[in-house]
């Protein structure tokens, strides 16, 4: 079998429509190749995001503990209060 010349623009044009399927398959691979790349970039900023809340998490939860124990002792307080006005 002997290549068509391909010093025309038909010619060009002849190979390029015989090999249809190698193109599409070169662009399907770069199309994957781009969305995964993005899909890596997407998966960045999302573990920084959730990185992000996991420490504003922290500081509510230090701050919640703080004020339970500041509600403890006004409790304790009220219960002083309370038993030494019952007697």
């Amino acid at each position: 079998m002997t290549m068509p010349p391909y010093n025309s623009a038909t010619g060009i044009l002849d190979f390029l429509r015989d090999s249809w399927f190698l193109i599409a398959f070169i662009a399907g691979v770069i199309y994957w190749v781009a969305r995964q790349d993005s899909s890596v970039a997407e998966l960045e900023r999302v573990d920084t995001r959730i990185t992000a809340l996991e420490n504003r998490t922290t500081v509510l939860e230090t701050g919640i503990g703080q004020i339970q124990i500041k509600i403890d002792d006004i409790k304790e307080d009220l219960n002083l209060i309370k038993g030494a006005v019952i007697k």
